[in-house]
């Protein structure tokens, strides 16, 4: 019997999404972000989502959150590392309470996803116990089992969930590079578990089946809905293939940072170039230039 392929275009996957769904994306800090569904979101103006990033995200929670497109968030920190502590639109949205945000440290976190993927209506974890987090999260609350104090964590379930990895073939098998730096995965396998909806990935590129049944230990997801998207991570880096752009981290940096001071006009500039400018993510791409591109890249993976 033949395998049916599962591969799609970024139109087609961003137009999965409705305002108010829970969704979910791959990432951690630099790394593997799924960039180019994010502007696709951006561009179709969505509004009142609740983004389940990380556990510590970047660059692909701050932008919808900066384009104005999210009402909650559920990360352990949205940060740029050396470039900035707290990503600027976050920082900016949460000190407005333009955006609810669910505190937890990046084990809540996924402990978040397991309750969701077990069916479970909490899982108990002594981690967190007499701290703040339940005074923050109501539905975090302390219990006492047996005589010792547990935090319950409520399942938090993601409607569809966006992945970007090194490869994957086009029966929807997502994989890991060969040789990727950082580790081969970060919380694409959570994610995935936890969804109840579609997951999507885009990928640098569409790997021949010979390859994919060679090495079955670097697939992270299967069944996934694969977009073939080259240089889809970036200003991220896509772990065994380009380091991340940290010069165009800096430059985001800098224009949300005027926004957060009152001065809009860098950040929507930013926003023309780079998200509403560009029609397809091959427009982006060139935006950037394929010079500056080829020098983030490493040897292949």
């Amino acid at each position: 019997m033949s395998r049916a392929e599962r591969v799609a275009d970024l139109a087609e996957v961003a137009a999965l999404v409705r305002d108010g769904m829970t969704v979910g994306l791959s990432g951690f800090s630099y790394q593997n972000p799924p960039m180019a569904i994010v502007r696709a979101l951006i561009r179709r103006g969505l509004k009142d989502l609740t983004i389940v990033s990380g556990p510590t995200s970047g660059m692909e929670t701050d932008l919808l959150i900066g384009a104005g497109c999210v009402r909650r968030v559920v990360s352990a920190g949205v940060a740029f590392e050396r470039v900035s502590g707290i990503a600027p639109a976050f920082r900016r949205a949460a000190e407005r309470g333009e955006i609810a945000v669910w505190e937890c440290d990046e084990c809540l976190w996924h402990l978040a996803l397991k309750a969701a993927a077990w069916g479970l209506p909490y899982v108990l974890w002594r981690g967190g116990v007499g701290t703040s987090l339940p005074d923050l999260n109501p539905d975090l609350a302390e219990v006492t089992e047996d005589g010792r104090r547990y935090l319950r964590v409520p399942p938090v379930q993601p409607d569809i969930v966006f992945l970007h990895v090194a490869e994957a073939d086009a029966y929807g098998n997502a994989r890991a590079a060969r040789q990727a730096y950082l580790g081969r995965s970060f919380s694409e396998r959570a994610l995935a578990l936890a969804c109840r909806g579609p997951v999507v990935a885009t990928a640098e590129r569409i790997a021949p089946d010979g390859e994919v049944t060679g090495s079955p230990e670097r697939t992270l997801v299967r069944g996934a809905l694969v977009v073939e998207t080259p240089w889809g991570a970036h200003p991220g880096g896509a772990s065994g293939r380009y380091v991340p752009d940290l010069e165009h981290y800096r430059e985001y940096a800098a224009a949300g940072e005027a926004r957060r001071q009152g001065d809009p006009v860098p950040y929507q500039r930013y926003l023309e170039r780079h998200v509403y400018g560009p029609e397809e993510h091959e427009d982006y791409v060139r935006t950037i230039g394929v010079e500056r591109l080829q020098g983030l890249r490493m040897g292949e993976a």
